[in-house]
């Protein structure tokens, strides 16, 4: 007999963590779109931002100043990650830029074994309490997590389709070569790219830091699903990124409810399979 609050439980939960995995793979699927990178090191900023949470914590014993310092902080040193390991990959072999972001993501891992350490840590949530919904009750926090993560998927949509630098993106996403005839900044646009890529997925690990816990590897275990979500929204397409996140998490809420979680992840994995064969580019199709 189906626990039809467990089932809603679950539901609801699946949503806030796809609104994570949307921000996380947004940025995944900008650089694949505009530089034709598969960005490896992205999970490893990811778990940047959620360690930069913890340090936020235990030495200023507040949470919030970490929505700020470790975006910040992920976009800064993007920059010269940018200069010196990107920039010389694009327009090469997919496999150059892949060797080379995967070094990048053992560096980065190996520095943060360094510093944090090998044991996992607790963040505790900055706000406490839970909420009433459909006749169970969910942790506050991660309702106000969620809400702030839409709000910057929102934002991120709006400077798309609202500013110049937006404009040079998406005529970029479409031809770099027509984009540059046409007066268009495209290594700007490539450099603003790969900086707002870093700030979201370091946004990201802080809004998941009190919600799990924080370790130097905790971006391997969230890059695979991030990639998938990429594929199956179609790669270079941001809003079948973000819809696809939905669909996985709401997938692998539903399933957890019969099956083992791990099961429950493959699950939701595996039901996107006949879903690629029969559009290949993505159920959201290519760039968008």
């Amino acid at each position: 007999m189906i626990d039809w609050q467990t089932l809603s439980f679950q539901i609801v939960n699946g949503v806030v963590w796809a609104m994570f995995l949307g921000l996380i793979a947004l940025g995944l699927n900008a650089i694949f779109g505009l530089l034709g990178l598969l960005n490896m090191a992205h999970g490893a900023v990811y778990a940047v931002g959620a360690v930069i949470a913890w340090y936020t914590v235990s030495q200023l014993d507040s949470f919030w100043p970490a929505l700020v310092i470790a975006p910040l902080f992920a976009a800064a040193v993007s920059v010269p990650v940018y200069r010196f390991i990107l920039r010389p990959t694009i327009g090469k072999d997919m496999m150059v830029g892949l060797v080379a972001t995967s070094g990048l993501l053992f560096i980065i891992s190996d520095l943060l074994l360094a510093t944090f350490g090998g044991s996992p840590r607790l963040v505790p949530p900055p706000v406490s309490g839970a909420v009433g919904i459909l006749g169970f009750y969910y942790p506050t926090y991660r309702l106000v997590a969620a809400a702030m993560a839409v709000a910057v998927l929102a934002t991120f949509w709006a400077f798309l389709r609202l500013t110049a630098i937006g404009l040079w993106i998406r005529c970029v996403a479409q031809s770099p070569t027509l984009a540059m005839a046409s007066g268009v900044p495209v290594e700007r646009v490539y450099l603003v790219i790969v900086v707002l890529s870093a700030a979201l997925a370091a946004l990201a690990g802080v809004l998941i830091a009190p919600m799990t816990m924080v370790s130097h590897q905790m971006g391997l275990a969230v890059l695979g699903p991030a990639f998938i979500v990429v594929v199956v929204g179609g790669l270079g397409n941001l809003a079948g990124a973000v819809a696809a996140a939905v669909i996985m998490g709401v997938a692998r809420g539903v399933l957890s409810v019969f099956l083992p979680p791990t099961y429950a992840e493959v699950g939701a994995i595996v039901m996107f399979l006949p879903l690629l064969l029969i559009r290949p580019n993505g159920i959201f199709g290519g760039r968008a």
